[in-house]
């Protein structure tokens, strides 16, 4: 997670006492940022970059979008149309959506930029924020474009700060611990980037959602991310946060971290690296997840609400964690619902192993309503399963979801891969969780496989 330099939204320009009084439309625009002047309030904007459409949608100015990259994949900006790839998008897409405005990160192709351009297209620029310093200039900066500055830059900083206090009353819901001497729990974030296993160090915006826990950071004091398994070894971090099935991969192969604490306890949980790189309402739900996996042992997907795994594994926990502090600790009460936690998650994974005869076939004959009622994540996907069968060549908003789907599970590498059109990408993922999980290998997604693919139990890959 490198940090980018801002270039584009390095400042924002100071109001005067005047404008911010009278706060009338002339005193709103042209907005001017760095070398770009907007001259006017923009109705239609496209969003290729993930982050800034999630900091947009939180300030509430998501009903401009018209358009937006296939790697803004949030599920409340499905309705606005693909223009592509966010480094290569179809600058003629993007024209005909009568956008103004567009959002961008540094990877956009200057060629796509300079045809934009000659069309009166600003394209904004937005830089990642490691810093609430930076983050709090990007929503006010954002909020100026979209808004005016005078009422945009305050509905800005109005977002920007509500941002934070939702993240600090899921922190306020942190139980006290009675011992005043107690240490906090160490816990740290693991991810790939290429083909290296790295640390969340100091400085950086992920280590900004990790206080949020209260716990303490085993590399919060370091600079350098790359992995040093004696200092994970020394400090034996509690909890691991990890990134993907790569760097679960790589924690449980190698000799030192697979004997770490949380590794043999069961003590981790994943966090993909989109959830820790957006900065809107995503992260609100980031730090919920850590906070109530850290401190009440409930385990959950980005899809899916966070429960415990089912009734089993709730009464042990619930039970566990109501008894007084004296008696029976914060952590006793976390490592018994995880205990709890993973009987559920292993007598689900062993239900799920049944052969294609007794399991796959048994959930394909029952109505798909029935399902959904129990362990579907349909309706968090928003697709409707009813008869839905998905087949090679189709382009619809089902295939693209369904890529999502098999995207989350890890059957398709590439997010780019998650268009909408049913191709030979798709054809081999469909494939390969049809075998994993006990289905006839078809590369059809029939409704059998829909069924079983959207549903709590179906295996990863891998």
């Amino acid at each position: 997670m490198k940090k980018i330099v801002s270039i584009l939204l390095a400042g924002v320009v100071a109001l005067t006492f005047a404008a911010a009084l009278s706060g009338c439309a002339g005193t709103e625009y042209p907005v001017e940022i760095a070398n770009i002047q907007i001259d006017k309030e923009p109705e239609n904007i496209v969003v290729l970059d993930a982050n800034t459409a999630d900091i947009i949608a939180y300030m509430g100015y998501d009903g401009k979008i018209v358009g937006r990259s296939d790697q803004v994949d949030q599920q409340d900006l499905g309705a606005a149309p693909s223009v592509g790839a966010s480094s290569n998008p179809s600058v003629q897409k993007i024209k005909d959506s009568k956008a103004t405005v567009v959002f961008a990160s540094d990877a956009i192709k200057e060629s796509a930029v300079k045809s934009l351009e000659e069309d009166n297209i600003k394209v904004v620029k937005v830089a990642f924020a490691d810093t609430p310093k930076q983050l709090q200039t990007n929503y006010k900066t954002i909020g100026k474009i979209l808004g005016g500055k005078v009422t945009g830059e305050q509905k800005g900083k109005e977002s920007y700060e509500r941002l934070i206090k939702e993240m600090d009353e899921i922190r306020s819901t942190i139980p006290v611990d009675p011992n005043t001497n107690a240490q906090p729990d160490t816990i740290c974030y693991l991810y790939y980037e290429g083909n290296n296993l790295k640390i969340m160090t100091r400085d950086t915006y992920g280590e900004m959602l990790l206080e949020y826990t209260n716990c303490v950071n085993i590399a919060g004091q370091i600079n350098d991310d790359t992995v040093d398994v004696q200092v994970l070894k020394n400090a034996n971090p509690k909890y691991v946060f990890y990134s993907d099935e790569n760097a679960l991969k790589a924690i449980k192969a190698d000799a030192v971290m697979s004997k770490l604490s949380a590794v043999r306890g069961g003590n981790m949980l994943q966090i993909t690296e989109r959830e820790m790189k957006r900065q809107g309402g995503t992260a609100v739900q980031t730090v919920k997840r850590m906070v109530d996996f850290v401190y009440k042992g409930k385990i959950s997907t980005p899809d899916e609400p966070v429960t415990v795994p089912n009734q089993a594994a709730t009464k042990p926990a619930a039970q566990s964690a109501t008894k007084p502090a004296a008696n029976q600790p914060a952590q006793q009460a976390t490592k018994a619902a995880n205990q709890a936690a993973q009987q559920a998650t292993k007598a689900a994974n062993q239900a799920a192993t049944k052969p294609a005869a007794n399991a796959a076939n048994q959930a394909a004959t029952k109505p798909a309503a029935n399902t959904a009622a129990n362990t579907s994540v349909a309706a968090q996907y928003k697709i409707n399963l009813t008869k839905l069968s998905l087949k090679l060549e189709d382009e619809n908003g089902n295939v693209k979801i369904m890529q999502k789907r098999l995207y989350d599970l890890g059957y398709i590498d590439d997010p780019e891969n998650v268009t909408g059109y049913y191709g030979e990408v798709s054809e081999k993922a469909v494939q390969n969780f049809q075998k994993a999980n006990g289905i006839k290998v078809t590369g059809t997604a029939d409704n059998a496989t829909l069924v079983k693919l959207f549903d709590k139990t179906a295996k990863k890959a891998g």
